[in-house]
């Protein structure tokens, strides 16, 4: 029963952490990246190329942070309430399949072309 009640609570991680990555690209992120990367002379930038790195770095940072918080909680979940002997390793794989996928979504957030 622990591993359906694990199983459940990744996937809703997972979709949670997928219309996250959605929302800051949309509104949060913009606010990390310097008004210099995205206007010249009070005009949009032809050459968007650094705004698009910093989005994707940006992305990136907040994926291997939402890792690392999975990491800790799939831990305490599998050793304290599984009491898995093999905790280590699932959670691993786990924050493996995560990291994937996440790499996926970000993929499909992006705009078709960043940096031109």
């Amino acid at each position: 029963m622990a591993y359906i009640v694990y199983a459940i609570y990744n996937l809703f991680y997972l979709a949670f952490t997928g219309f996250f990555f959605l929302y800051a690209n949309t509104y949060l992120n913009g606010f990390f990246i310097p008004n210099s990367f995205r206007w010249k002379d009070g005009h949009v930038r032809e050459d968007m190329t650094a705004f698009g790195i910093s989005q994707v770095l940006i992305l990136f940072m907040e994926a291997a942070l939402f890792a690392y918080l999975l990491w800790l909680l799939n831990k305490r979940f599998l050793s304290v309430v599984a009491k898995s002997d093999i905790a280590a390793s699932i959670t691993m794989w786990t924050v493996i399949t995560y990291s994937v996928i996440a790499i996926g979504i970000i993929a499909m957030v992006l705009p078709p072309h960043p940096f031109e």
